[in-house]
């Protein structure tokens, strides 16, 4: 019901839009394409961008930013229902795809058949396609994100000896959930009372040092977790289970009653390894607990918690290459050593219900690589000005000054990047890239659950009901589990 609402409103919009652009001549608007961008993060570079492309074409380009952190939906739909429709505008993968496809703004990119933009377009590879159906495609992928566990190699280092840390890290990527669990519990105990313990990393053995070291010596805990935003484990924590399940998100979209059910084991998983994350909670003056201070954000928001992990205070964050910068901002020599390692599940063979052959082993030395927003373009504004947003993204993702600002400015991994040269100027992009090519690689399943499914309703509940209680036991696994399932079904 909610969802035929929104496309209700979303087509009287364009109706609307349509009354105005037939509206006769407009004078000069100032612009020639405008551009909404709902990356906040990259705002001020992408001005820079803008401008740059002006400066070489000529073309008078308008561009708007969300601010970082914000939800961008309420904003857009208001300009999509004024007489200066953004030209080329930004869709948050699946989830929002519905309302703009079906209201007619957004533009099918396989109709698009000539011109170097139409060749660009082509050669979008399936899997990284915006699309409900897998025939359509309506947007140009902003880049490649991926996440995990982040890891500085100078904490392993001190942890398990300077010449071990590629293998450590390797046998990090492989182990089983029993053997993570395993070494979450020692080096907990390791930050209480260092001595020289023993662990197993597919099956492989390491010990720990018999003292601390200058970052080892800060350690507070063994995760950083942002309390307070529930999208890191409402949206992307969740997601890593959703893919033992479904292979995309096409998939997800289209389960029915009988297929969400069978997300049961996986979900249970999920709240196991949830409560193992943050059971062992780094705080910036000491060890944390769940709590209602836990889910504070003056105390676990984003900036805090990336402040926990520069300062050494934890050995992983669950994050994603997209918090680069921040780190980066608060201790540049950190950054240059970070790495992902996979977010691990406890899955049982029966859970996994797949149909293309995956295992719990590959799921446990993956990391999730998607497309997490796309620009669209805007069907109901004038031919030309569609024209004019086809040569700018055409540029901006050819062109050595396009190339350039997505690289370095804005420290994206380009959707059409190739594995084997390409690399990028920080550690996590090129930690990706590794993923990349070893084809260690999830998706995003959860893009294709109901919108607010994750994240409002799912991450909410986590929130208020679990992460401000100290000990979790199995009913409380079950209870999320099931409420997870009941709630996807109702929106669905």
């Amino acid at each position: 019901m909610k969802k035929s609402l929104i496309v209700l409103l979303v087509v009287l919009m364009a109706f609307s839009a349509t009354v105005f652009a037939q509206g006769g001549t407009e004078a000069d608007k100032g612009y020639d394409i405008y551009v909404y961008n709902s990356k906040g993060e990259n705002a001020a570079q992408f001005a820079e961008m803008c401008a740059a492309y002006e400066a070489e074409t000529g073309v008078r380009v308008k561009n708007f930013s969300i601010g970082s952190g914000q939800d961008h939906m309420e904003t857009l739909r208001s300009e999509m229902n004024s007489r200066s429709m953004p030209s080329i505008f930004s869709i948050q993968g699946m989830k929002e795809l519905a309302e703009w496809s079906q209201g007619g703004f957004a533009l099918d990119l396989t109709t698009v058949t000539t011109g170097n933009f139409g060749k660009m377009a082509a050669a979008i590879p399936q899997g990284l396609r915006l699309t409900s159906n897998g025939k359509t495609s309506y947007g140009i992928p902003y880049n490649v994100e991926g996440y995990g566990f982040i890891v500085d190699r100078d904490m392993l280092a001190e942890l398990f000896g300077s010449a071990n840390v590629d293998a450590v890290l390797a046998d990090i990527k492989a182990a089983t959930y029993g053997e993570w669990e395993t070494l979450v519990k020692a080096i907990d105990a390791w930050i209480a009372v260092p001595k020289a313990t023993s662990v197993k990393l597919n099956g492989k053995t390491y010990s720990l040092a018999s003292s601390k070291g200058t970052l080892s010596g800060k350690l507070t805990g063994v995760f950083a977790v942002m309390g307070a935003e529930k999208w890191t484990y409402g949206d992307h924590f969740i997601n890593v289970a959703l893919n033992a399940v479904f292979a995309n998100p096409v998939e997800a979209n289209e389960a029915d009653e009988a297929k969400i059910k069978s997300l049961k084991g996986a979900l249970l998983a999920y709240a196991q390894a949830l409560d193992l994350k943050t059971s062992y909670l780094a705080g910036a003056k000491g060890k944390a607990v769940r709590g209602q201070d836990f889910v504070s954000s003056a105390n676990y928001g984003y900036d805090q918690t990336v402040q926990i992990f520069a300062d050494s205070k934890a050995v992983f964050f669950k994050q994603g290459n997209w918090a680069f910068g921040n780190i980066e901002g608060v201790n540049k020599a950190q950054s240059a050593r970070l790495e992902f390692v996979p977010v691990k599940m406890p899955y049982q063979s029966q859970d996994v219900k797949r149909t293309d052959g995956t295992t719990v082993a590959q799921l446990n030395s993956s990391i999730p690589v998607f497309v997490p927003n796309y620009y669209a373009v805007n069907a109901l504004v004038p031919k030309a000005e569609q024209q004019k947003a086809f040569d700018f993204l055409y540029w901006m993702n050819n062109s050595e000054t396009g190339k350039k600002y997505i690289v370095e400015k804005f420290a994206f991994i380009p959707y059409n990047a190739d594995p084997a040269t390409m690399s990028v100027p920080n550690s996590l992009g090129n930690s990706i890239i590794d993923y990349i090519a070893s084809g260690n690689t999830l998706t995003a399943p959860y893009h294709g659950a109901p919108a607010s499914w994750s994240g409002d309703v799912v991450g909410l509940r986590v929130m208020e009901s679990y992460l401000t209680k100290r000990n979790w036991t199995q009913a409380d696994y079950e209870a999320i589990a099931d409420y997870a399932i009941k709630e996807w079904i109702a929106l669905k």
